[in-house]
Order: C-alpha cells, then structure tokens, then sequence
C-alpha cells in the first residue's frame, strides 16, 4: 500500500466527504437491520405469549 499523493484540499476534501457520506450510509443501513430483528423478535415473543394466553 501507498500513499496518496494529494495535488490539493478539494481532492482530500471529496474523499473525506465521501468516506463520511459511505460512513452514514452503512450506520442508517445497520441500524434499520437491528431495528427489523428487533421489532421481528419483539413480535414473535408477543405472538406466542398472546397464543398461550388463548390457548388456557
């Protein structure tokens, strides 16, 4: 691996930015799969205390 060899800020300002914009990306993306398992974990325990309690 190497170096970069920056020929001025705006080209470093666009890769952070980038990074960063690839960085939000992938927290909003993770977040939304633990909020699916969440809430789809949360609804199969509600569903199953919910059938037990018919089932008396």
């Amino acid at each position: 691996m190497h170096d970069q060899d920056w020929d001025d800020d705006s080209e470093y300002r666009s890769a952070v930015r980038r990074t960063r914009i690839t960085m939000a990306i992938a927290l909003i993306v993770t977040l939304s799969v633990v909020g699916v398992v969440a809430v789809a974990v949360f609804g199969i325990s509600l569903f199953v205390d919910l059938a037990e309690a018919l089932s008396r």
